[in-house]
């Protein structure tokens, strides 16, 4: 099993994937598909026919993922809180995915109250 550890899980850091107002009021259980290696917080998703999530690659967004999760690992449950709706901040998304996300898919993500916006970052707190 791979460590995910952070010896600073008590520590709190801004960073900035959650947005806006809107808070992800529906998080599920959202069961992730083997093989995708690490998948980092504010990876988007693609719902599969099978009721699997993958990393979004192509088509429609379905979620955004809110923890980090290591899909290789046999001994690690494939499931991880997944939000379904909220206000998130694209240039957070865009560096985790490693490229610009693409604009027809951000509209279409409206219709499931994913909405990805530009933000700036929030000051840290002093």
């Amino acid at each position: 099993m791979k460590n995910l550890y952070s010896p600073n899980v008590d520590a709190s850091t801004v960073d900035n994937l959650v947005s806006g107002t809107l808070i992800p009021c529906k998080v599920i259980s959202g069961e992730l598909e083997a093989g995708g290696g690490i998948l980092l917080r504010g990876t988007l998703l693609t719902a599969e026919d099978d009721g699997t999530y993958t990393k979004y690659a192509d088509g429609e967004i379905n979620g955004v993922l809110l923890n980090d999760v290591d899909t290789d690992d046999d001994d690690e449950r494939l499931s991880a809180a997944v939000a379904c709706c909220g206000e998130f901040n694209q240039n957070k998304i865009d560096e985790v995915m490693g490229a610009e996300t693409p604009a027809a898919a951000i509209v279409a993500a409206r219709k499931q109250q994913l909405y990805i916006a530009p933000m700036e970052p929030a000051p840290e707190a002093y």
